[in-house]
């Protein structure tokens, strides 16, 4: 059921309710909101003053229920990330169980939505589109994401079907707000990986306002657990701060200030992994020389005016530049050995080497440069009609991207190269030489309207309908998308056995529209480094039906969030993850689609403590218009396989176009489940625990045919778990001198890999000396422990 009514100008409201229900109360306007939980007694009459901050209007939106216009929005709270045990420790971790959300490597912030990669995501702070670092190719050259956690006030998140308003992109929305202080406070945090601190101050009569965060992390304890050991150095630190000031009562300037740098720095000495099952046990050993330097130092700021333009419009203008500055250098010199170790369990050698299979050694090179600028002009209005909500937008942008890349990898495998030389000449089996320099301008614009209609007493129903454009530059290419949303509220109600009726709280939605992705830089770049002019916008269109109830379980207030989706995508551009990074074939020469289910069950089974589980069932596909393959024969009829095949003599061969082949974020399966709960005598002792399952995804042998990567990782499987305790502000509890000053202070001890179970990132292929190849499992980190304080005043 929703119920609504808006405010007179001096801010007065009146709403008439169900008595005995809890009620969630929103107030809402120009994109702005606040929600409210209260129950009221039969014939109760109760006040509630709500203060929204100064870029919303005189007038506002109260609704009763949720607002249509939210339907499949997930909104979350950033507060969960004080506790939530995860080695990244940014917003990105409230992720994992969140509808069709995939992440399977905890040393990086990255994320998959419903089959796509992390590139077709859309990151918004404050309105300003985010990036991350371009030249990275592991999660521990990453460092810290853009959204400072101490920094949010609110997070919206939606897998899909999203609205005009937001960018083009093909899978998903994560759109973050800053906070507007209201007095002064601030928190300070430390742990085994590094600290934080921010300070908050409202001053001159609440007319100016500050909030500044500063944060330092390394990884160099988790890294150390790595298989590959040697001397890890990784810094990562940035500074932000968000300022606002009331020129007058209609008009607000803002600033938001980054200055961010990601240092990673590794000697490598050895490695040592053992693979394989019980009938091949292998042990794959490497000697390092050399050594990795990456630095991705970043600079961003927004300055924006709020305008109101009458008691029922919002105009606002934003001027914003991102500027990063990468580098990539390293000469690693591996000597390995791949041995086969003794599987017989009543053997004295149980475990040791019994033979060797391959001796070689690899040198891989690489001095990397990125520079790049994206400076935008954005517009935003809001204006509140009589029966609908009216928002549209323009931006202006300007990009410029330059960059040498230098790589190149010499392998030696049993005292030969690879490939093998002919005459004189050295040939590498990978080499990458490019420059290019990039300027190109893009222009975009929306508008879009949302209606709600209340048809019968509890029964409601919204529409959100918009247009969106987009035209580049570089290829003159102009793209226009139609987006809709509809929803519906039916107000079933039951009779409970007291002869009460209770509003059951369901609600509908469906969401279609045409999604482009123009290309960015890396889509844009191919496997030889080349920028290719003719390259045009991946395009899917999106079906999408969702369910929502909200219901009680153990008498604790719960929501049920089921979505079932299509995508149909052409124009797509191919590619191929190794580790984090993407490597996009750079031409619009395949077609997809994406189909699933996801389900979501959020709760709190103590009150102020939210839980929630997450299971995802989906499939992605696509086909290469132009791949193929011949398999080859020899002379008894036998399928020739290099390495394994007696006779490798050919005498006829066969055309084989794959068709429809799974994409590398093709997981059939996601479980994820995030549980909080507390001791009841004793409740500032606090557990968090956090599990995610996930099933295989395809990979294959290092080429360029994506038809060979038929094979599939092992299980991801993951359990983090954390303890905390109170030690300063419990109710009753006296503090004293200095203390006093501190509101609440905590304790945390986590297990991250509770189970110590090896996941597998990547793989590294080897071959031994009859040919045959050797995929060599990359896995993440095993179980560790952390200590953290937190402390907020």
């Amino acid at each position: 059921m929703a119920r609504g009514t808006t405010t007179t100008d001096d801010g007065r409201y009146e709403l008439k309710v169900p008595a005995g229900v809890e009620l969630l109360l929103r107030f809402s306007f120009a994109g702005s909101t606040q929600d409210r939980r209260i129950t009221v007694r039969a014939g109760e009459r109760q006040r509630l003053d709500v203060e929204l901050p100064v870029n919303t209007l005189g007038q506002v939106d109260v609704r009763s229920g949720d607002s249509e216009r939210d339907a499949g929005i997930t909104v979350l709270d950033a507060k969960l990330t004080r506790f939530m045990p995860s080695p990244m420790g940014g917003v990105e971790a409230l992720l994992s169980g969140q509808l069709g959300v995939v992440m399977r490597n905890e040393l990086s912030s990255g994320y998959s939505v419903r089959g796509g990669n992390f590139d077709e995501n859309l990151v918004y702070v404050n309105g300003i589109e985010v990036y991350r670092p371009f030249l990275v190719r592991a999660g521990q050259q990453e460092g810290l994401s853009f959204p400072n956690p101490d920094l949010i006030e609110r997070i919206h998140f939606s897998a899909g079907g999203f609205e005009a308003r937001y960018g083009d992109k093909l899978s998903s929305v994560l759109d973050i707000t800053y906070k507007r202080p209201k007095g002064f406070a601030g928190s300070a945090m430390a742990s085994l990986q590094g600290g934080a601190i921010h300070l908050e101050s409202a001053m001159l009569k609440k007319r100016l306002r500050q909030i500044t965060g500063f944060r330092y992390r390394t990884n160099a304890y988790l890294l150390r657990s790595l298989d590959t050991r040697g001397e890890y150095d990784p810094r990562y630190l940035d500074l932000q701060s968000y300022w606002t000031y009331d020129l007058s009562d209609k008009v607000e300037l803002g600033f938001l200030g980054l200055y961010s740098s990601n240092q990673y720095r590794l000697i490598p000495q050895s490695r040592q992994t053992e693979f394989g099952n019980f009938n091949q046990a292998l042990r794959f050993t490497v000697f390092f020389e050399g050594r990795e330097r990456t630095e991705f130092d970043t600079w961003s700021g927004a300055l924006n005016l709020n305008w109101k333009a009458g008691k029922d419009a919002l105009l606002k203008f934003t001027v914003s530049a991102f500027d990063t500055r990468e580098t990539e250098t390293f000469d690693v010199l591996g000597q390995y050995f791949l041995d086969e170790l003794d599987r017989d369990l009543g053997s004295d050698q149980f475990g040791e080497v019994v033979r060797n299979l391959g001796v070689g050694g690899y040198l891989d090179h690489a001095r990397n440069d990125l520079s790049a600028q994206v400076i935008t002009v954005a517009h935003r209005g809001y204006k509140q009609l009589r029966k609908s909500y009216l928002q549209w937008g323009i931006d202006g942008r300007r990009e410029t991207i330059s960059d040498r890349l230098s790589e190149w990898t010499m392998v030696d495998s049993a005292d030969y190269s690879i490939p093998q030389s002919s005459g004189e000449d050295l040939e590498l089996s990978y080499v990458l030489k490019s420059r290019a320099e990039l300027e190109s301008y893009r222009a975009s614009a929306y508008v879009q309207n949302a209606w709600t209609w209340e048809t019968l007493p509890g029964r409601s129903w919204g529409l959100n309908a918009g247009l969106r454009a987009n035209w580049w530059s570089y290829n003159q290419e102009t793209v226009v998308s139609p987006r809709l949303r509809a929803t519906y509220a039916p107000g079933w109600t039951r009779v409970t056995h007291k002869g009460d009726t209770v509003d059951r709280r369901h609600r509908f939605w469906f969401a279609t529209g045409l999604y482009y992705q123009p290309p960015f830089y890396r889509e844009l770049r191919g496997f030889d480094g080349q920028l290719n002019p003719d390259i045009r916008a991946q395009r899917s269109i999106h079906f999408l039906l969702g369910w929502e109830r909200e219901l009680r379980i153990f008498q604790r207030p719960f929501k049920l969030t089921t979505e079932a989706y299509y995508k149909l995508m052409d124009n797509v551009i191919p590619y191929e993850v190794d580790n984090v990074r993407i490597r996009y074939y750079g031409r619009n020469n395949a077609k997809a689609y994406a189909m699933g289910l996801d389900l979501k069950l959020n709760g709190e089974l103590i009150p102020g403590i939210e839980s929630w589980a997450g299971v995802s069932v989906m499939t992605v596909q696509e086909d290469l218009l132009d791949d193929f393959y011949y398999l080859r024969f020899n002379a008894a009829g036998d399928t020739i396989r290099p390495g394994y095949t007696f006779d490798q003599v050919a005498v006829d061969s066969t055309r084989i176009e794959p068709g429809y082949i799974p994409k590398p974020t093709d997981q059939r399966v996601n479980f994820a489940l995030y549980f909080q709960d507390e001791m009841p005598r004793w409740p500032t002792f606090k557990v968090h625990l956090n599990l995610v399952f996930g099933t295989r995804l395809p990979f294959g042998p290092p080429n360029d045919d994506r038809y060979s990567d038929t094979l599939r990782t092992g299980l991801y499987r993951r359990v983090d778990i954390g303890f905390s305790k109170q030690l300063l502000g419990a109710r009753g509890q006296e503090k004293k001198g200095f203390l006093r000053h501190i509101n609440d202070m905590w304790v945390s001890v986590e297990v991250f890999n509770l189970l110590n179970i090896n996941n597998t990132i990547d793989y590294t292929w080897v071959q031994d000396v009859g040919g045959r190849f050797y995929a060599i499992p990359d896995n993440l980190t095993p179980r560790r422990l952390n200590v953290k304080l937190i402390a907020w005043f």
